[in-house]
């Protein structure tokens, strides 16, 4: 009788790698990329290959066997002197430089035979990040199913161009769709990060009339790999209000903008602390640029600090009374696990999938709700006890997924597809269909 063997999984990794050509720390899609990739490596270093596929399709490139097993070890001889947070990236580079060498060496044409050697029926293709700057993605990856017999899985890491279009920028939202229209003709397994996605996605696309694969919920990790342990610093010692995001529309930065000029009116400025906006400057953004600049961002109570490294981050987190997180929508919200892994509590919409990261820990309001999010915020603020009972909740019951967490469930979700090819392939053995 044939036996199952568990399946190579090839993860494909061009958007990652050049999206951490001009990176200086790894955030969204990057970050959950450079989060689960090394863990997959270490998880299973026999099984996990990395490939590139080309803008135009027309190069698939394998990586080599050991650049795995440096991204599964973090050698310190290729990396060099580890600076914590930031392996991720340096590895990203590392396989970048590898694969431009190798690519030099033998050429696209030969890089690719050399992937379609190797590829074998059963194995999964599988996809982390944003492939849809490739065109030609889907038909590719139609290509190699047809061809080698691959399974393709996917994670979507949410659909809001499809789902919110306002919130996003308007050039990106008929490339996201065209990608995501291509993606359910190929998918076998659509990963996502939250429950509220994958029924985002699969009422997408039922709506479009398009196929629906399975769909599996893999929750992401909260904190980063190399984060020190959170300092327990009293409020007394706290200086602001802290809200980590790119600063764009979808945000909902002008919310807070609005409470904050509230609260100095209602209880002066001695008493309210700054609120800090932790991110790059993104689209839409021009209202909240001219209210900043007229207000002399409100007396100087609102600061605004970008391209932070990892530890500055922290230093943030641990330095902040509170976080807070209005968001009008996404597909999970790394930022408020983040807060609760640093041991702070946080204010945050309720839209979406937030509250399946926060669950208890976290108080939420409407994200068009002002009102809500200034009775929240006040209290915190001045409900004598309130903020450290919040922190003591977090303290005592919060335990934070980590991101060997979520690669053990896409790896475990990628064995459950593995398991249903190899017996549909033994069915059809029986059935005298084919080898």
């Amino acid at each position: 009788m044939a036996q199952r063997t568990a399946s190579r999984i090839w993860v494909e990794v061009d958007d990652y790698l050049t999206y951490c050509e001009g990176s200086v720390t790894p955030t969204g899609i990057g970050r959950v990329q450079a989060e689960i990739l090394p863990h997959l490596a270490m998880l299973a270093p026999e099984r996990i290959r990395f490939c590139r596929i080309g803008e135009d399709a027309a190069l698939i490139q394998p990586l080599r066997l050991d650049d795995v097993q440096a991204l599964a070890s973090v050698d310190e001889r290729i990396l060099g002197a580890p600076a914590w947070g930031r392996e991720p990236l340096k590895l990203a580079r590392y396989l970048r430089l590898r694969s431009r060498k190798a690519l030099n060496a033998v050429g696209a044409r030969a890089a690719t035979e050399a992937f379609y050697r190797e590829a074998s029926v059963g194995d999964i293709l599988v996809n982390l990040g944003a492939s849809w700057t490739h065109r030609n993605f889907a038909s590719t990856v139609r290509r190699l199913k047809q061809e080698r017999g691959l399974r393709f899985a996917l994670l979507v890491h949410d659909v809001l161009p499809a789902t919110h279009p306002r919130f996003c920028a308007p050039d990106h939202v008929p490339t996201f769709t065209r990608w995501m229209d291509g993606m359910a003709g190929v998918c076998d397994l659509a990963l996502t990060p939250s429950r509220s996605s994958a029924e985002s996605l699969s009422s997408y696309l039922r709506s479009r009339r398009l196929p629906v694969p399975l769909v599996r919920t893999v929750p992401f990790g909260a904190g980063w790999s190399g984060s020190p342990p959170a300092r327990r610093k009293p409020p007394s010692e706290r200086r602001h209000v802290l809200y980590v995001s790119t600063i764009e529309i979808r945000k909902n930065h002008r919310l807070l903008v609005r409470v904050w000029e509230r609260l100095l009116r209602v209880h002066g400025p001695g008493s309210i602390p700054d609120l800090v906006f932790a991110g790059k400057w993104g689209w839409e953004v021009q209202d909240l640029r001219r209210d900043l600049r007229d207000s002399e961002f409100l007396g100087g109570k609102v600061k605004v600090l970008s391209d932070l490294s990892d530890r500055a981050l922290s230093a943030l987190y641990d330095d902040a009374l509170f976080t807070v997180f209005p968001s009008h929508c996404e597909g999970w919200g790394l930022p408020v696990g983040e807060s609760l892994a640093h041991g702070r509590a946080c204010v945050a919409s309720n839209a979406t999938s937030i509250p399946e990261v926060g669950g208890d820990y976290v108080d939420y309001h409407d994200p068009a709700d002002e009102d809500g999010a200034y009775d929240l915020i006040e209290a915190l603020l001045f409900s004598p006890g309130l903020l450290g009972r919040r922190e003591e909740a977090i303290r005592a019951r919060y335990v934070a997924p980590t991101w060997a967490d979520t690669a053990r469930a896409v790896l475990a979700r990628l064995d459950a597809l593995s398991v249903d090819s190899w017996a549909e392939g033994a069915r059809a053995r029986a059935a005298g269909a084919g080898p």
